[in-house]
């Protein structure tokens, strides 16, 4: 979302609306536009807060929850009577937003993600089904508090993909939810590929892995394809880090599956992709997820949520995509497995996929949701 707001503010600027872009921290790095770190005090606080934690060992989601009260008090500081809307890409700014409802500036609401409480539900009951108890990002209590505080000072909220826009009409929100689908397509460089079948089916999955990510259900699907014979020659290749309540759950429930390989941190990812024939995505929620935008510019095609802002460009014209159910394994077994079987098929579905993320502008969407921005 950081991305989004600098590609906002460009084009904002452009058309003489910009009035300030306010970031955490700028450091060395400038822009062509007008643009200022929330404090200049926040470099100081923010390099001695991480030292400190060396010792302190602040768990990542609280110290990440400091980080927002802390931009979010300066942040309310900026706010004055010369600004006619306020536009956040996230949510956790009470008495930002309380300021500026105060003095009559319109508060708008642009995600990356679904609706926090939405998020909240979802990770508790899987964490119920994994017997998990460890608190995380999206079931801090003190976090999900801040953001239903924060959220009754927004007026609109744009929301840019479909599950987003669903997760905010059926929540508590009373204020605009604006439907405009659009996305922000990684800048990758150009690259030939000519996609050959070979003997072994690779299978891919990358990710920082937590809860949301459904991990869990692609290894069950997994588990249950390598029980069947005839399977030998599909191969899985999961990278990534793996929170810890989620890798002691897969060591306790998958740890004997065949024909895996756990490669940790991935640096080099055009090297992971270049050879996989098929990318799983099995996210129980997910904004964009990048690295299935990854797996279309190497013409790998997707087995996707629908849970996942990203199958919606995927699947345009020829889709380049399966879009199945969350938290069903089967669907991703049966997936694999049609794939696998196809894997002429699985190549031009792949080709689809790359050409359908090229043929998209990113440049056209932020024109749109400026045009937006301006005429609210």
């Amino acid at each position: 979302m950081a991305r989004l707001g600098y590609l906002l503010s460009a084009a904002l600027d452009k058309y003489g609306m910009l009035n300030k872009f306010i970031v955490h921290s700028k450091g060395k790095y400038s822009t062509p536009f007008h643009s200022e770190p929330v404090s200049f005090f926040s470099r100081y606080y923010l390099f001695a807060l991480n030292r400190f934690n060396k010792f302190l060992n602040i768990r990542q989601h609280k110290l990440r929850f400091i980080q927002e009260l802390l931009f979010d008090w300066f942040c309310a500081f900026r706010i004055d009577s010369s600004l006619t809307h306020l536009v956040a890409t996230q949510p956790h700014l009470k008495r930002t937003f309380r300021k500026a409802k105060k003095k009559g500036i319109q508060v708008i609401y642009i995600p990356g993600t679904q609706e926090d409480n939405y998020m909240y539900n979802i990770v508790s009951e899987e964490k119920r089904k994994m017997n998990v108890t460890e608190e995380d990002a999206y079931t801090y209590p003190q976090r999900i508090k801040h953001y239903n505080d924060s959220i009754q000072y927004v007026d609109r909220v744009i929301c840019t993909s479909l599950n987003i826009y669903h997760s905010f009409v059926n929540s508590s929100y009373h204020g605009e939810v604006i439907k405009l689908i659009g996305y922000l397509k990684p800048e990758f460089s150009p690259v030939a590929i000519n996609k050959q079948p070979g003997k072994t089916f690779k299978v891919a999955y990358v990710a920082h892995t937590v809860m949301l990510k459904g991990l869990q259900y692609l290894l069950e699907a997994w588990n249950d394809i390598m029980k069947e014979e005839g399977n030998e020659d599909l191969m899985l290749y999961i990278g990534g880090t793996i929170d810890k309540p989620v890798k002691e759950y897969i060591n306790k429930n998958f740890g004997k599956i065949k024909n895996v390989q756990y490669l940790g941190h991935i640096v080099d990812v055009p090297s992971f992709l270049k050879d996989k024939d098929l990318f799983v995505v099995p996210s129980l929620v997910d904004g964009y997820p990048v690295t299935a935008f990854e797996a279309a510019h190497y013409a790998i095609p997707v087995i996707i949520t629908e849970n996942c802002g990203a199958y919606e460009l995927l699947h345009r014209n020829n889709s380049g995509c399966w879009i199945i159910p969350i938290c069903d394994a089967a669907d991703i077994k049966k997936q694999i497995l049609s794939a696998a079987a196809d894997k002429e098929g699985t190549i031009r579905k792949g080709a689809y996929a790359k050409h359908n993320l090229e043929s998209y502008s990113t440049d056209d969407f932020i024109t749109e949701l400026s045009s937006c921005l301006i005429n609210l």
